[in-house]
């Protein structure tokens, strides 16, 4: 006798589903699966929809599945957790970069923005401490440093009158300070390497009369990649 009903219930399910079958064509675009889940369609659109899930089994998947994890997607994300991921996301396109963005003033450099610290004297300053004390404009030259994984690079950037700057890279081991000595530094813009040199014993290399613009230059050795520096100059 069950097996009876159920086929009588299936019977007239069958029938109730063809009687219902959605008749707006293909299936609804995302975007208005979307403002459907929102409840933000007009009423006719929204019951199309309705009509059209009833028969189709995968937009009712769909859409069962966005209102499991919708209520999920509103939790905010533990601070350490996401501390976390920020450091895991690229970390390793980003651990040997190093920026630098500078504006070449008539007899002084301002610094528009760094990742590294400034070097005043023997002291090094955070580019944000010098910031919050409105000290970010230099007489003709600035001194820019940042370690990067085991080596810690200085840009020294030298004014020329507004109209180009001099720039001396130089590398030391981060835990010994010894100068590397044999690394090639090669100045890079728009794909294009301008200039390349080997450093010296002092552990640099020496860039004259570069005009204002946007640079790349790589510190490596043996063809391996140690260290990128994005430098930006304006006039």
């Amino acid at each position: 006798m069950v097996n009876y009903f159920e086929q009588i219930a299936k019977i007239i399910y069958r029938e109730w589903k063809a009687a219902n079958r959605f008749t707006g064509g293909d299936h609804p675009d995302a975007e208005s699966l979307a403002c459907f889940l929102e409840d933000s369609l007009p009423v006719a659109d929204k019951r199309l929809i309705q009509k059209h899930a009833l028969s189709c089994d995968l937009c009712a998947e769909y859409l069962s599945t966005q209102l499991k994890i919708q209520p999920h997607l509103s939790l905010a994300v533990p601070a350490p957790l996401l501390e976390k991921i920020n450091k895991l996301v690229g970390q390793d396109t980003r651990e040997n970069l190093f920026e630098i963005f500078i504006k070449l003033k008539e007899k002084a450099l301002e610094i528009i923005q760094t990742t590294g610290d400034v070097l005043l004297g023997q002291e090094l300053v955070p580019a944000q401490v010098l910031r919050s004390r409105k000290m970010n404009e230099f007489k003709e030259e600035v001194s820019i440093l940042k370690d990067l994984q085991q080596i810690r690079v200085m840009a020294k950037i030298q004014n020329k009158s507004a109209k180009s700057f001099n720039l001396t890279v130089t590398v030391k081991d981060k835990q010994g300070q010894a100068m590397h000595k044999n690394l090639r530094i090669t100045l890079i813009k728009e794909g294009i390497e301008l200039e390349s040199y080997i450093t010296d014993s002092a552990g640099s290399s020496f860039f004259e009369n570069i005009l204002p613009g946007s640079y790349v230059v790589e510190v490596s050795r043996e063809d391996q990649k140690e260290a990128v520096i994005d430098l930006k100059v304006r006039a």
